[in-house]
């Protein structure tokens, strides 16, 4: 009797030592928890169906909040504005968003937040189911974008601001020049895409309009060789320049230029060609 008494006790002992270990375990795995939420860069927060149980330090500068209490037993649908830029109500859309992250085990979106003063930022949030001892909860990561958007902001105004200085840069690479009176004469010098053709043809239209051209001599000579989007274009030219009561020739066209010309089939009837630029302008005094 008393072994058996001995052996029971000395089995309680062990239950309790390893209880006590697992519970020591526990406790080390929640302050490694804590010290990793706690001074995380991203804002943390956890909420549960009472709304936001506890949040982290980058969550309350994020917010700019100087007091924890007033985010408890608020759903973070609550911290935005009425609506999302797709038009859909936040609280709406934020229950929609749950049910994702809880479908997919994790779920990664954009959203529009409200800090305490009345700014609204967009955020790229992660949410996470987890399990606390106390219940299911979800885990939510904010990162703020403003900074990135305001980056995209300014790459999208310098590549107008490159598009603008392009479209000057090709207007000043193919001059229009008055030589005599209803006489232009257009130097093509180096490449000249399809984009620089469309720019082109529409300066030397309203050229044609301003200056009361009746002739426009494209100058190829010192221009390379030319595909057929860029050859087509310069036929079109001349269509549209007979509409408004002027000719086109075609200067200084070298022999891939011309096969490009048959190659298209196209109807030459408003289109002038001479060997150089020299022979139009003669003509064109003559």
């Amino acid at each position: 009797m008393a072994d058996t008494h001995a052996e029971e006790l000395a089995a309680l002992r062990a239950e309790n030592e390893r209880l006590r270990g697992e519970l020591t375990a526990l406790a080390q795995a929640e302050e490694r928890f804590r010290v990793l939420f706690e001074h995380s860069s991203d804002a943390h927060l956890i909420f549960d169906h009472t709304g936001i149980l506890d949040c982290n330090s980058a969550a309350m500068r994020m917010l700019r909040c100087d007091d924890r209490s007033r985010l408890r037993s608020s759903h973070p649908a609550q911290l935005s504005p009425e609506r999302q830029p797709d038009g859909r109500l936040s609280r709406e859309k934020s229950i929609e968003m749950d049910d994702t992250a809880r479908t997919r085990g994790v779920h990664r979106f954009e959203w529009l937040h409200r800090r305490m003063d009345g700014e609204v930022f967009p955020v790229e949030v992660t949410l996470t189911p987890v399990r606390l001892p106390s219940g299911p909860v979800m885990l939510v990561a904010w990162r703020d974008l403003t900074e990135r958007r305001a980056r995209e902001a300014e790459l999208r105004e310098h590549a107008v601001q490159l598009a603008l200085q392009e479209q000057v840069i090709r207007r000043l690479s193919t001059p229009i020049l008055s030589v005599a009176a209803g006489v232009l004469l257009v130097p093509i010098v180096g490449e000249l895409d399809r984009d620089g053709a469309a720019t082109m043809m529409n300066s030397v239209l309203q050229a044609i309009t301003d200056r009361r051209a009746r002739t426009v001599i494209l100058d190829l000579t010192g221009a390379g060789d030319l595909d057929t989007s860029t050859t087509a274009a310069l036929v079109r030219t001349g269509t549209a320049a007979s509409l408004l009561g002027a000719g086109v020739v075609l200067a200084g066209i070298q022999p891939s230029l011309a096969r490009t010309l048959v190659d298209l089939g196209v109807d030459l009837s408003q289109l002038r060609t001479t060997a150089t630029a020299e022979q139009a302008l003669a003509a064109a005094f003559g």
